[in-house]
């Protein structure tokens, strides 16, 4: 089945009248949670960077933005605070556009095709970014339940042969696919974490197990 195309992005003619912005490296633009600048902004030149905080405070960086992309874009369809912090990674330049230009702009049809291809778009590249971090995750989780079987054998070994349920069974336990169990295990036994033997048994490095877990870590 063919991928569906969708309609190109935007230029400096599409908002006559916009204010100049710019920005230097490293300048903030937006942070998550504001509510006080209800602004979108087209990037004319630069680059700019797109990043969240999770509650623990790690700061992700979902993806960059480039000339051609508007930024911010929410805040003008309701959404009051920001979803997430905008930062340039290159001396940019912007232009500021305001509720009123928008509200014009979209009652053109082609525009609103444009803005709903812009939304695809960035549902896309979220949900990239949303798998990518989620498989590390799954990973660490089947690593964490590996060592707790480790720990049930007495003694100090090395390597320790444990008994894995059906990656169907491990999917339920994990909250995760059959799928993404076996791709994970695929994933241990490459890394010589854990080796594959008879039926559903495996041979686990341990030192392996703890050198893994603690990488996820940092």
């Amino acid at each position: 089945m063919n991928s569906i195309i969708l309609n190109e992005g935007f230029s400096s003619e599409d908002f006559p009248g916009a204010k100049d912005v710019y920005l230097h490296k490293g300048d903030l633009l937006l942070y998550e949670g504001d509510q006080h600048r209800e602004s979108a902004f087209f990037i004319v030149a630069g680059e700019l960077n797109v990043r969240i905080i999770s509650g623990s405070g790690h700061e992700t960086s979902l993806y960059a933005l480039m000339p051609g992309d508007l930024v911010g874009e929410l805040a003008l369809f309701g959404l009051k605070a920001r979803t997430a912090t905008v930062v340039a990674t290159q001396d940019s330049h912007l232009r500021e556009i305001k509720a009123s230009l928008l509200a014009e702009k979209i009652k053109d049809h082609d525009f609103l095709q444009r803005i709903a291809a812009l939304f695809m778009r960035r549902y896309l590249r979220t949900h990239e970014v949303v798998c990518r971090l989620g498989q590390p995750n799954i990973g660490s989780k089947l690593c964490r339940y590996i060592k707790t079987l480790t720990e049930q054998h007495a003694g100090h070994q090395d390597e320790i042969v444990v008994h894995l349920p059906s990656h169907a069974e491990l999917g339920k336990l994990l909250s995760c696919q059959r799928e993404t169990i076996t791709r994970e295990i695929k994933k241990l036994v490459s890394a010589e974490i854990i080796e594959s033997k008879a039926g559903s048994y495996y041979k686990v490095n341990v030192r392996n197990v703890d050198l893994y877990l603690a990488d996820m870590l940092e």
